[in-house]
Parts: structure tokens; C-alpha cells; sequence
């Protein structure tokens, strides 16, 4: 049986930029209304950053599903980006491998690791 997760759609590198582009906005609104006083320019930073920090912490937007867009590797599978800690270790130079019969789900805890105690497989 096949478990159910969300199929995501974003690549490490465009969570990278989500991720820094998400905290500038915030940080920016946050220091603004700090060092100013309330105004409206940024308390929309702020209310801005959170879309692409939202995006960045699922692996999804729904505009790109919309257009049927991905950035990470489509290479077939249906959950071929994986989350987050599959990506890094992806990245890192790992090599993680999907464990058999759980080709379809690139996580971490369905990945072949070594190291990783079997309970949490």
C-alpha cells in the first residue's frame, strides 16, 4: 500500500531563494516599523514574506501547480523532489536511495541510510 503524501514541486535551490527572499522582506518590515513607526510599506513586506516562507517550508506552491511547473528533478516517480532533509542529503552528496518498494517516496525516513536505526525507516 501506497502512503499519501503531497506532491511537491520545488527544488532545493528555488526553497534557497524563497527562503532568503522570504526572510529579507520580514526582516526589512520588521526593522521599518522598529525604527520608523507603523507605516503601510512595511507592514506589506511583511505580510509578503510570509507567502514565500510558507512555500519554502511545504516544497509547494500552488501557482506552480497551477502552470504545471516543478524545479526540481522530474525524472518520474511521484514524489520526485522529496522533502527537505532528502534534498540536502541529496545535495550533500549522499546519494540517498529510495528504500525497495517505496520507490515512490523520496523522505528521509523512507530512504536506505546506514546509520539510521530501522525503527525510524
Amino acid at each position: 500500500m501506497r502512503k499519501l503524501v503531497p506532491i511537491q514541486n520545488l527544488g532545493l535551490e528555488d526553497r534557497t531563494v524563497r527562503f532568503l527572499l522570504g526572510t529579507a522582506l520580514i526582516a526589512y518590515g520588521v526593522i521599518s516599523i522598529a525604527l520608523k513607526g507603523s507605516t503601510m510599506m512595511p507592514a506589506v513586506a511583511i505580510v509578503a514574506g510570509i507567502y514565500p516562507l510558507m512555500t519554502t517550508s511545504v516544497g509547494w506552491d500552488p501557482f506552480y501547480q497551477l502552470f504545471n511547473v516543478r524545479t526540481c528533478a522530474a525524472g518520474g516517480g511521484r514524489h520526485q523532489c522529496g522533502t527537505l532533509p532528502y534534498e540536502l542529503d541529496a545535495a550533500l552528496g549522499h546519494n540517498p536511495k529510495p528504500d525497495r518498494g517505496r520507490e515512490f517516496d523520496h523522505s528521509y525516513t523512507a530512504t536506505h541510510h546506514p546509520k539510521m536505526p530501522p525503527t525510524l525507516r
